[in-house]
């Protein structure tokens, strides 16, 4: 069965001192009890080699630690789907009055954009700290998907949580810095992508 997970790039400063996009992505993936094996099992062999990895994430890993996950998982041959919307913030002249509600209609977008690829599955997001983040990815969850299933969880719990970051890391680093090796190494996995500006 397949489920959506879903990731942010970028932040919601609009000052010269922000992220130039700000990024959205739902990643569409198979759960695999052989590759979430592979994975885990790779967190200890990175351990016992003196890297302490508690869970996967692309922009705190070495690119050690990265290459390494990057190669596992495309030899896993994880064929994840990825569902993103890019907003150039530069075409704004000022910051949006309600930054939550650009975050909800960014997340319908890339929700309507995965729906014909997902169906009716389960939604995962990240455990996010602020609780009107939350209430933006359930708004834009209801509004998009109906009364799909949207669970909360800690990424460190949850290796395809993990999987999805570095999908939108692979995808930010290809659109922000024209780096394409990310997702060269992830096996160049399907990418549906909406810009704005």
């Amino acid at each position: 069965m397949k489920y959506l997970f879903l990731d942010e790039a970028g932040n919601f400063d609009f000052s010269p001192s922000g992220t130039p996009f700000l990024m959205v992505c739902a990643t569409l993936l198979e759960i695999d009890e052989k590759r979430s094996g592979i994975l885990s099992a790779l967190r200890f062999e990175l351990n016992s080699a003196g890297h302490d990895i508690e869970s996967f994430h692309a922009s705190a890993n070495t690119p050690y630690v990265r290459q390494a996950f990057l190669r596992r998982l495309q030899d896993s041959q994880a064929e994840p789907q990825v569902f993103g919307v890019i907003l150039n913030k530069s075409t704004y002249a000022s910051a949006p009055a309600d930054p939550s509600q650009l975050y909800v209609d960014l997340f319908k977008i890339a929700l309507a954009l995965a729906y014909p690829a997902s169906g009716e599955c389960s939604i995962y997001a990240d455990k996010v700290p602020l609780q009107r983040s939350r209430k933006a990815i359930m708004k834009a969850v209801r509004q998009t998907a109906g009364q799909r299933n949207i669970h909360f969880h800690t990424s460190a719990s949850c290796l395809e949580l993990q999987i999805a970051d570095y999908c939108t890391w692979a995808v930010w680093r290809q659109i922000v810095r024209l780096d394409h090796r990310p997702m060269e190494a992830l096996g160049n996995p399907s990418v549906h992508l909406a810009v704005f500006g």
